[in-house]
């Protein structure tokens, strides 16, 4: 069995888990699935399993280092955001997160196979512990702040709507704005501490490989933006000087900021080439 198989299995059960999820947002109050929490997170695991064994198909791991391909980091990034989002479930229970988030990891892991270069040897090839720490500190970095970003879209269309006074099935199945806030904010200050180590560490890197620091690279400088954003917002929020619209648009921008960061630039590098 292919990794491509198994990538494509792993995305039509998240899809799977997220109709269920939709069908259930759109039933009246009495009627909703008392189990769903327990499905999806069943669901889930199926999923996690799927691409796990994808994964391990890919052969990234070689006695000389990682080989972390385009393909390798788009499954490894999606695998910790559905682990992260499932320990959420089991903990929180549904709420609404997954109305947004399955659909959108389950677009990753259908494109995985069909990436240009994206299984092509030594993408990045990591030389040191230290190296592979950094890659995986991202990794991790951007799960959280994928989560984050996925809070502020919920919470722009939560806003908009109760501005409006539509109060339609979505936006009933939504937690609260203050709650939607709670959450995109504890994630943005776990991202942020991520961000802020793992360019620390990349610097390190640079240091022990090469002896001198690249700062003026794409990397390291939209890596930087993107700490100095998710900063800003904090302390604004701190204050409680910047309103819910303005936190939400920056913690967007800090992620696209970030994504350009690695996935963006990579790929569009491997389009060019």
């Amino acid at each position: 069995m292919t990794s491509s198989i198994l990538f494509f299995a792993a995305a039509l059960i998240t899809l799977i888990g997220a109709a269920l999820l939709w069908r259930d947002a759109k039933q009246p109050h009495d009627h909703k699935n008392t189990n769903i929490a327990s499905t999806i997170a069943s669901l889930m695991a199926v999923a996690i399993g799927t691409n796990v064994w994808a994964i391990h198909l890919l052969e990234s791991v070689t006695t000389e280092g990682i080989n972390f391909t385009l393909a390798t980091s788009t499954a490894v990034f999606t695998l910790i955001v559905q682990v992260v989002y499932t320990f959420g479930i089991l903990r929180h229970g549904i709420q609404g997160l997954g109305l947004f988030l399955l659909p959108l990891t389950a677009i990753p892991l259908l494109l995985t196979p069909i990436l240009p270069e994206a299984h092509a040897p030594n993408w990045v090839h990591t030389s040191s512990l230290l190296q592979t720490g950094h890659l995986l500190l991202a990794l991790i970095s951007y799960a959280v702040l994928t989560l984050a970003a996925i809070h502020a879209l919920m919470q722009i269309l939560l806003d908009r709507a109760l501005k409006k006074k539509h109060s339609f099935k979505l936006i009933q199945a939504l937690p609260s704005l203050v709650e939607i806030e709670r959450h995109m904010i504890a994630q943005v200050k776990v991202a942020t501490g991520l961000i802020a180590v793992s360019i620390i560490t990349g610097l390190l890197w640079q240091w022990v490989q090469y002896q001198h620091f690249a700062l003026f690279s794409h990397k390291v400088l939209l890596a930087v933006f993107t700490l100095a954003v998710l900063i800003i917002l904090l302390i604004k929020r701190n204050q409680a000087s910047w309103p819910t619209r303005i936190a939400s648009r920056a913690v967007l921008t800090a992620y696209v900021l970030f994504i350009l960061a690695y996935f963006g630039v990579k790929l569009i590098n491997s389009w060019i080439n």
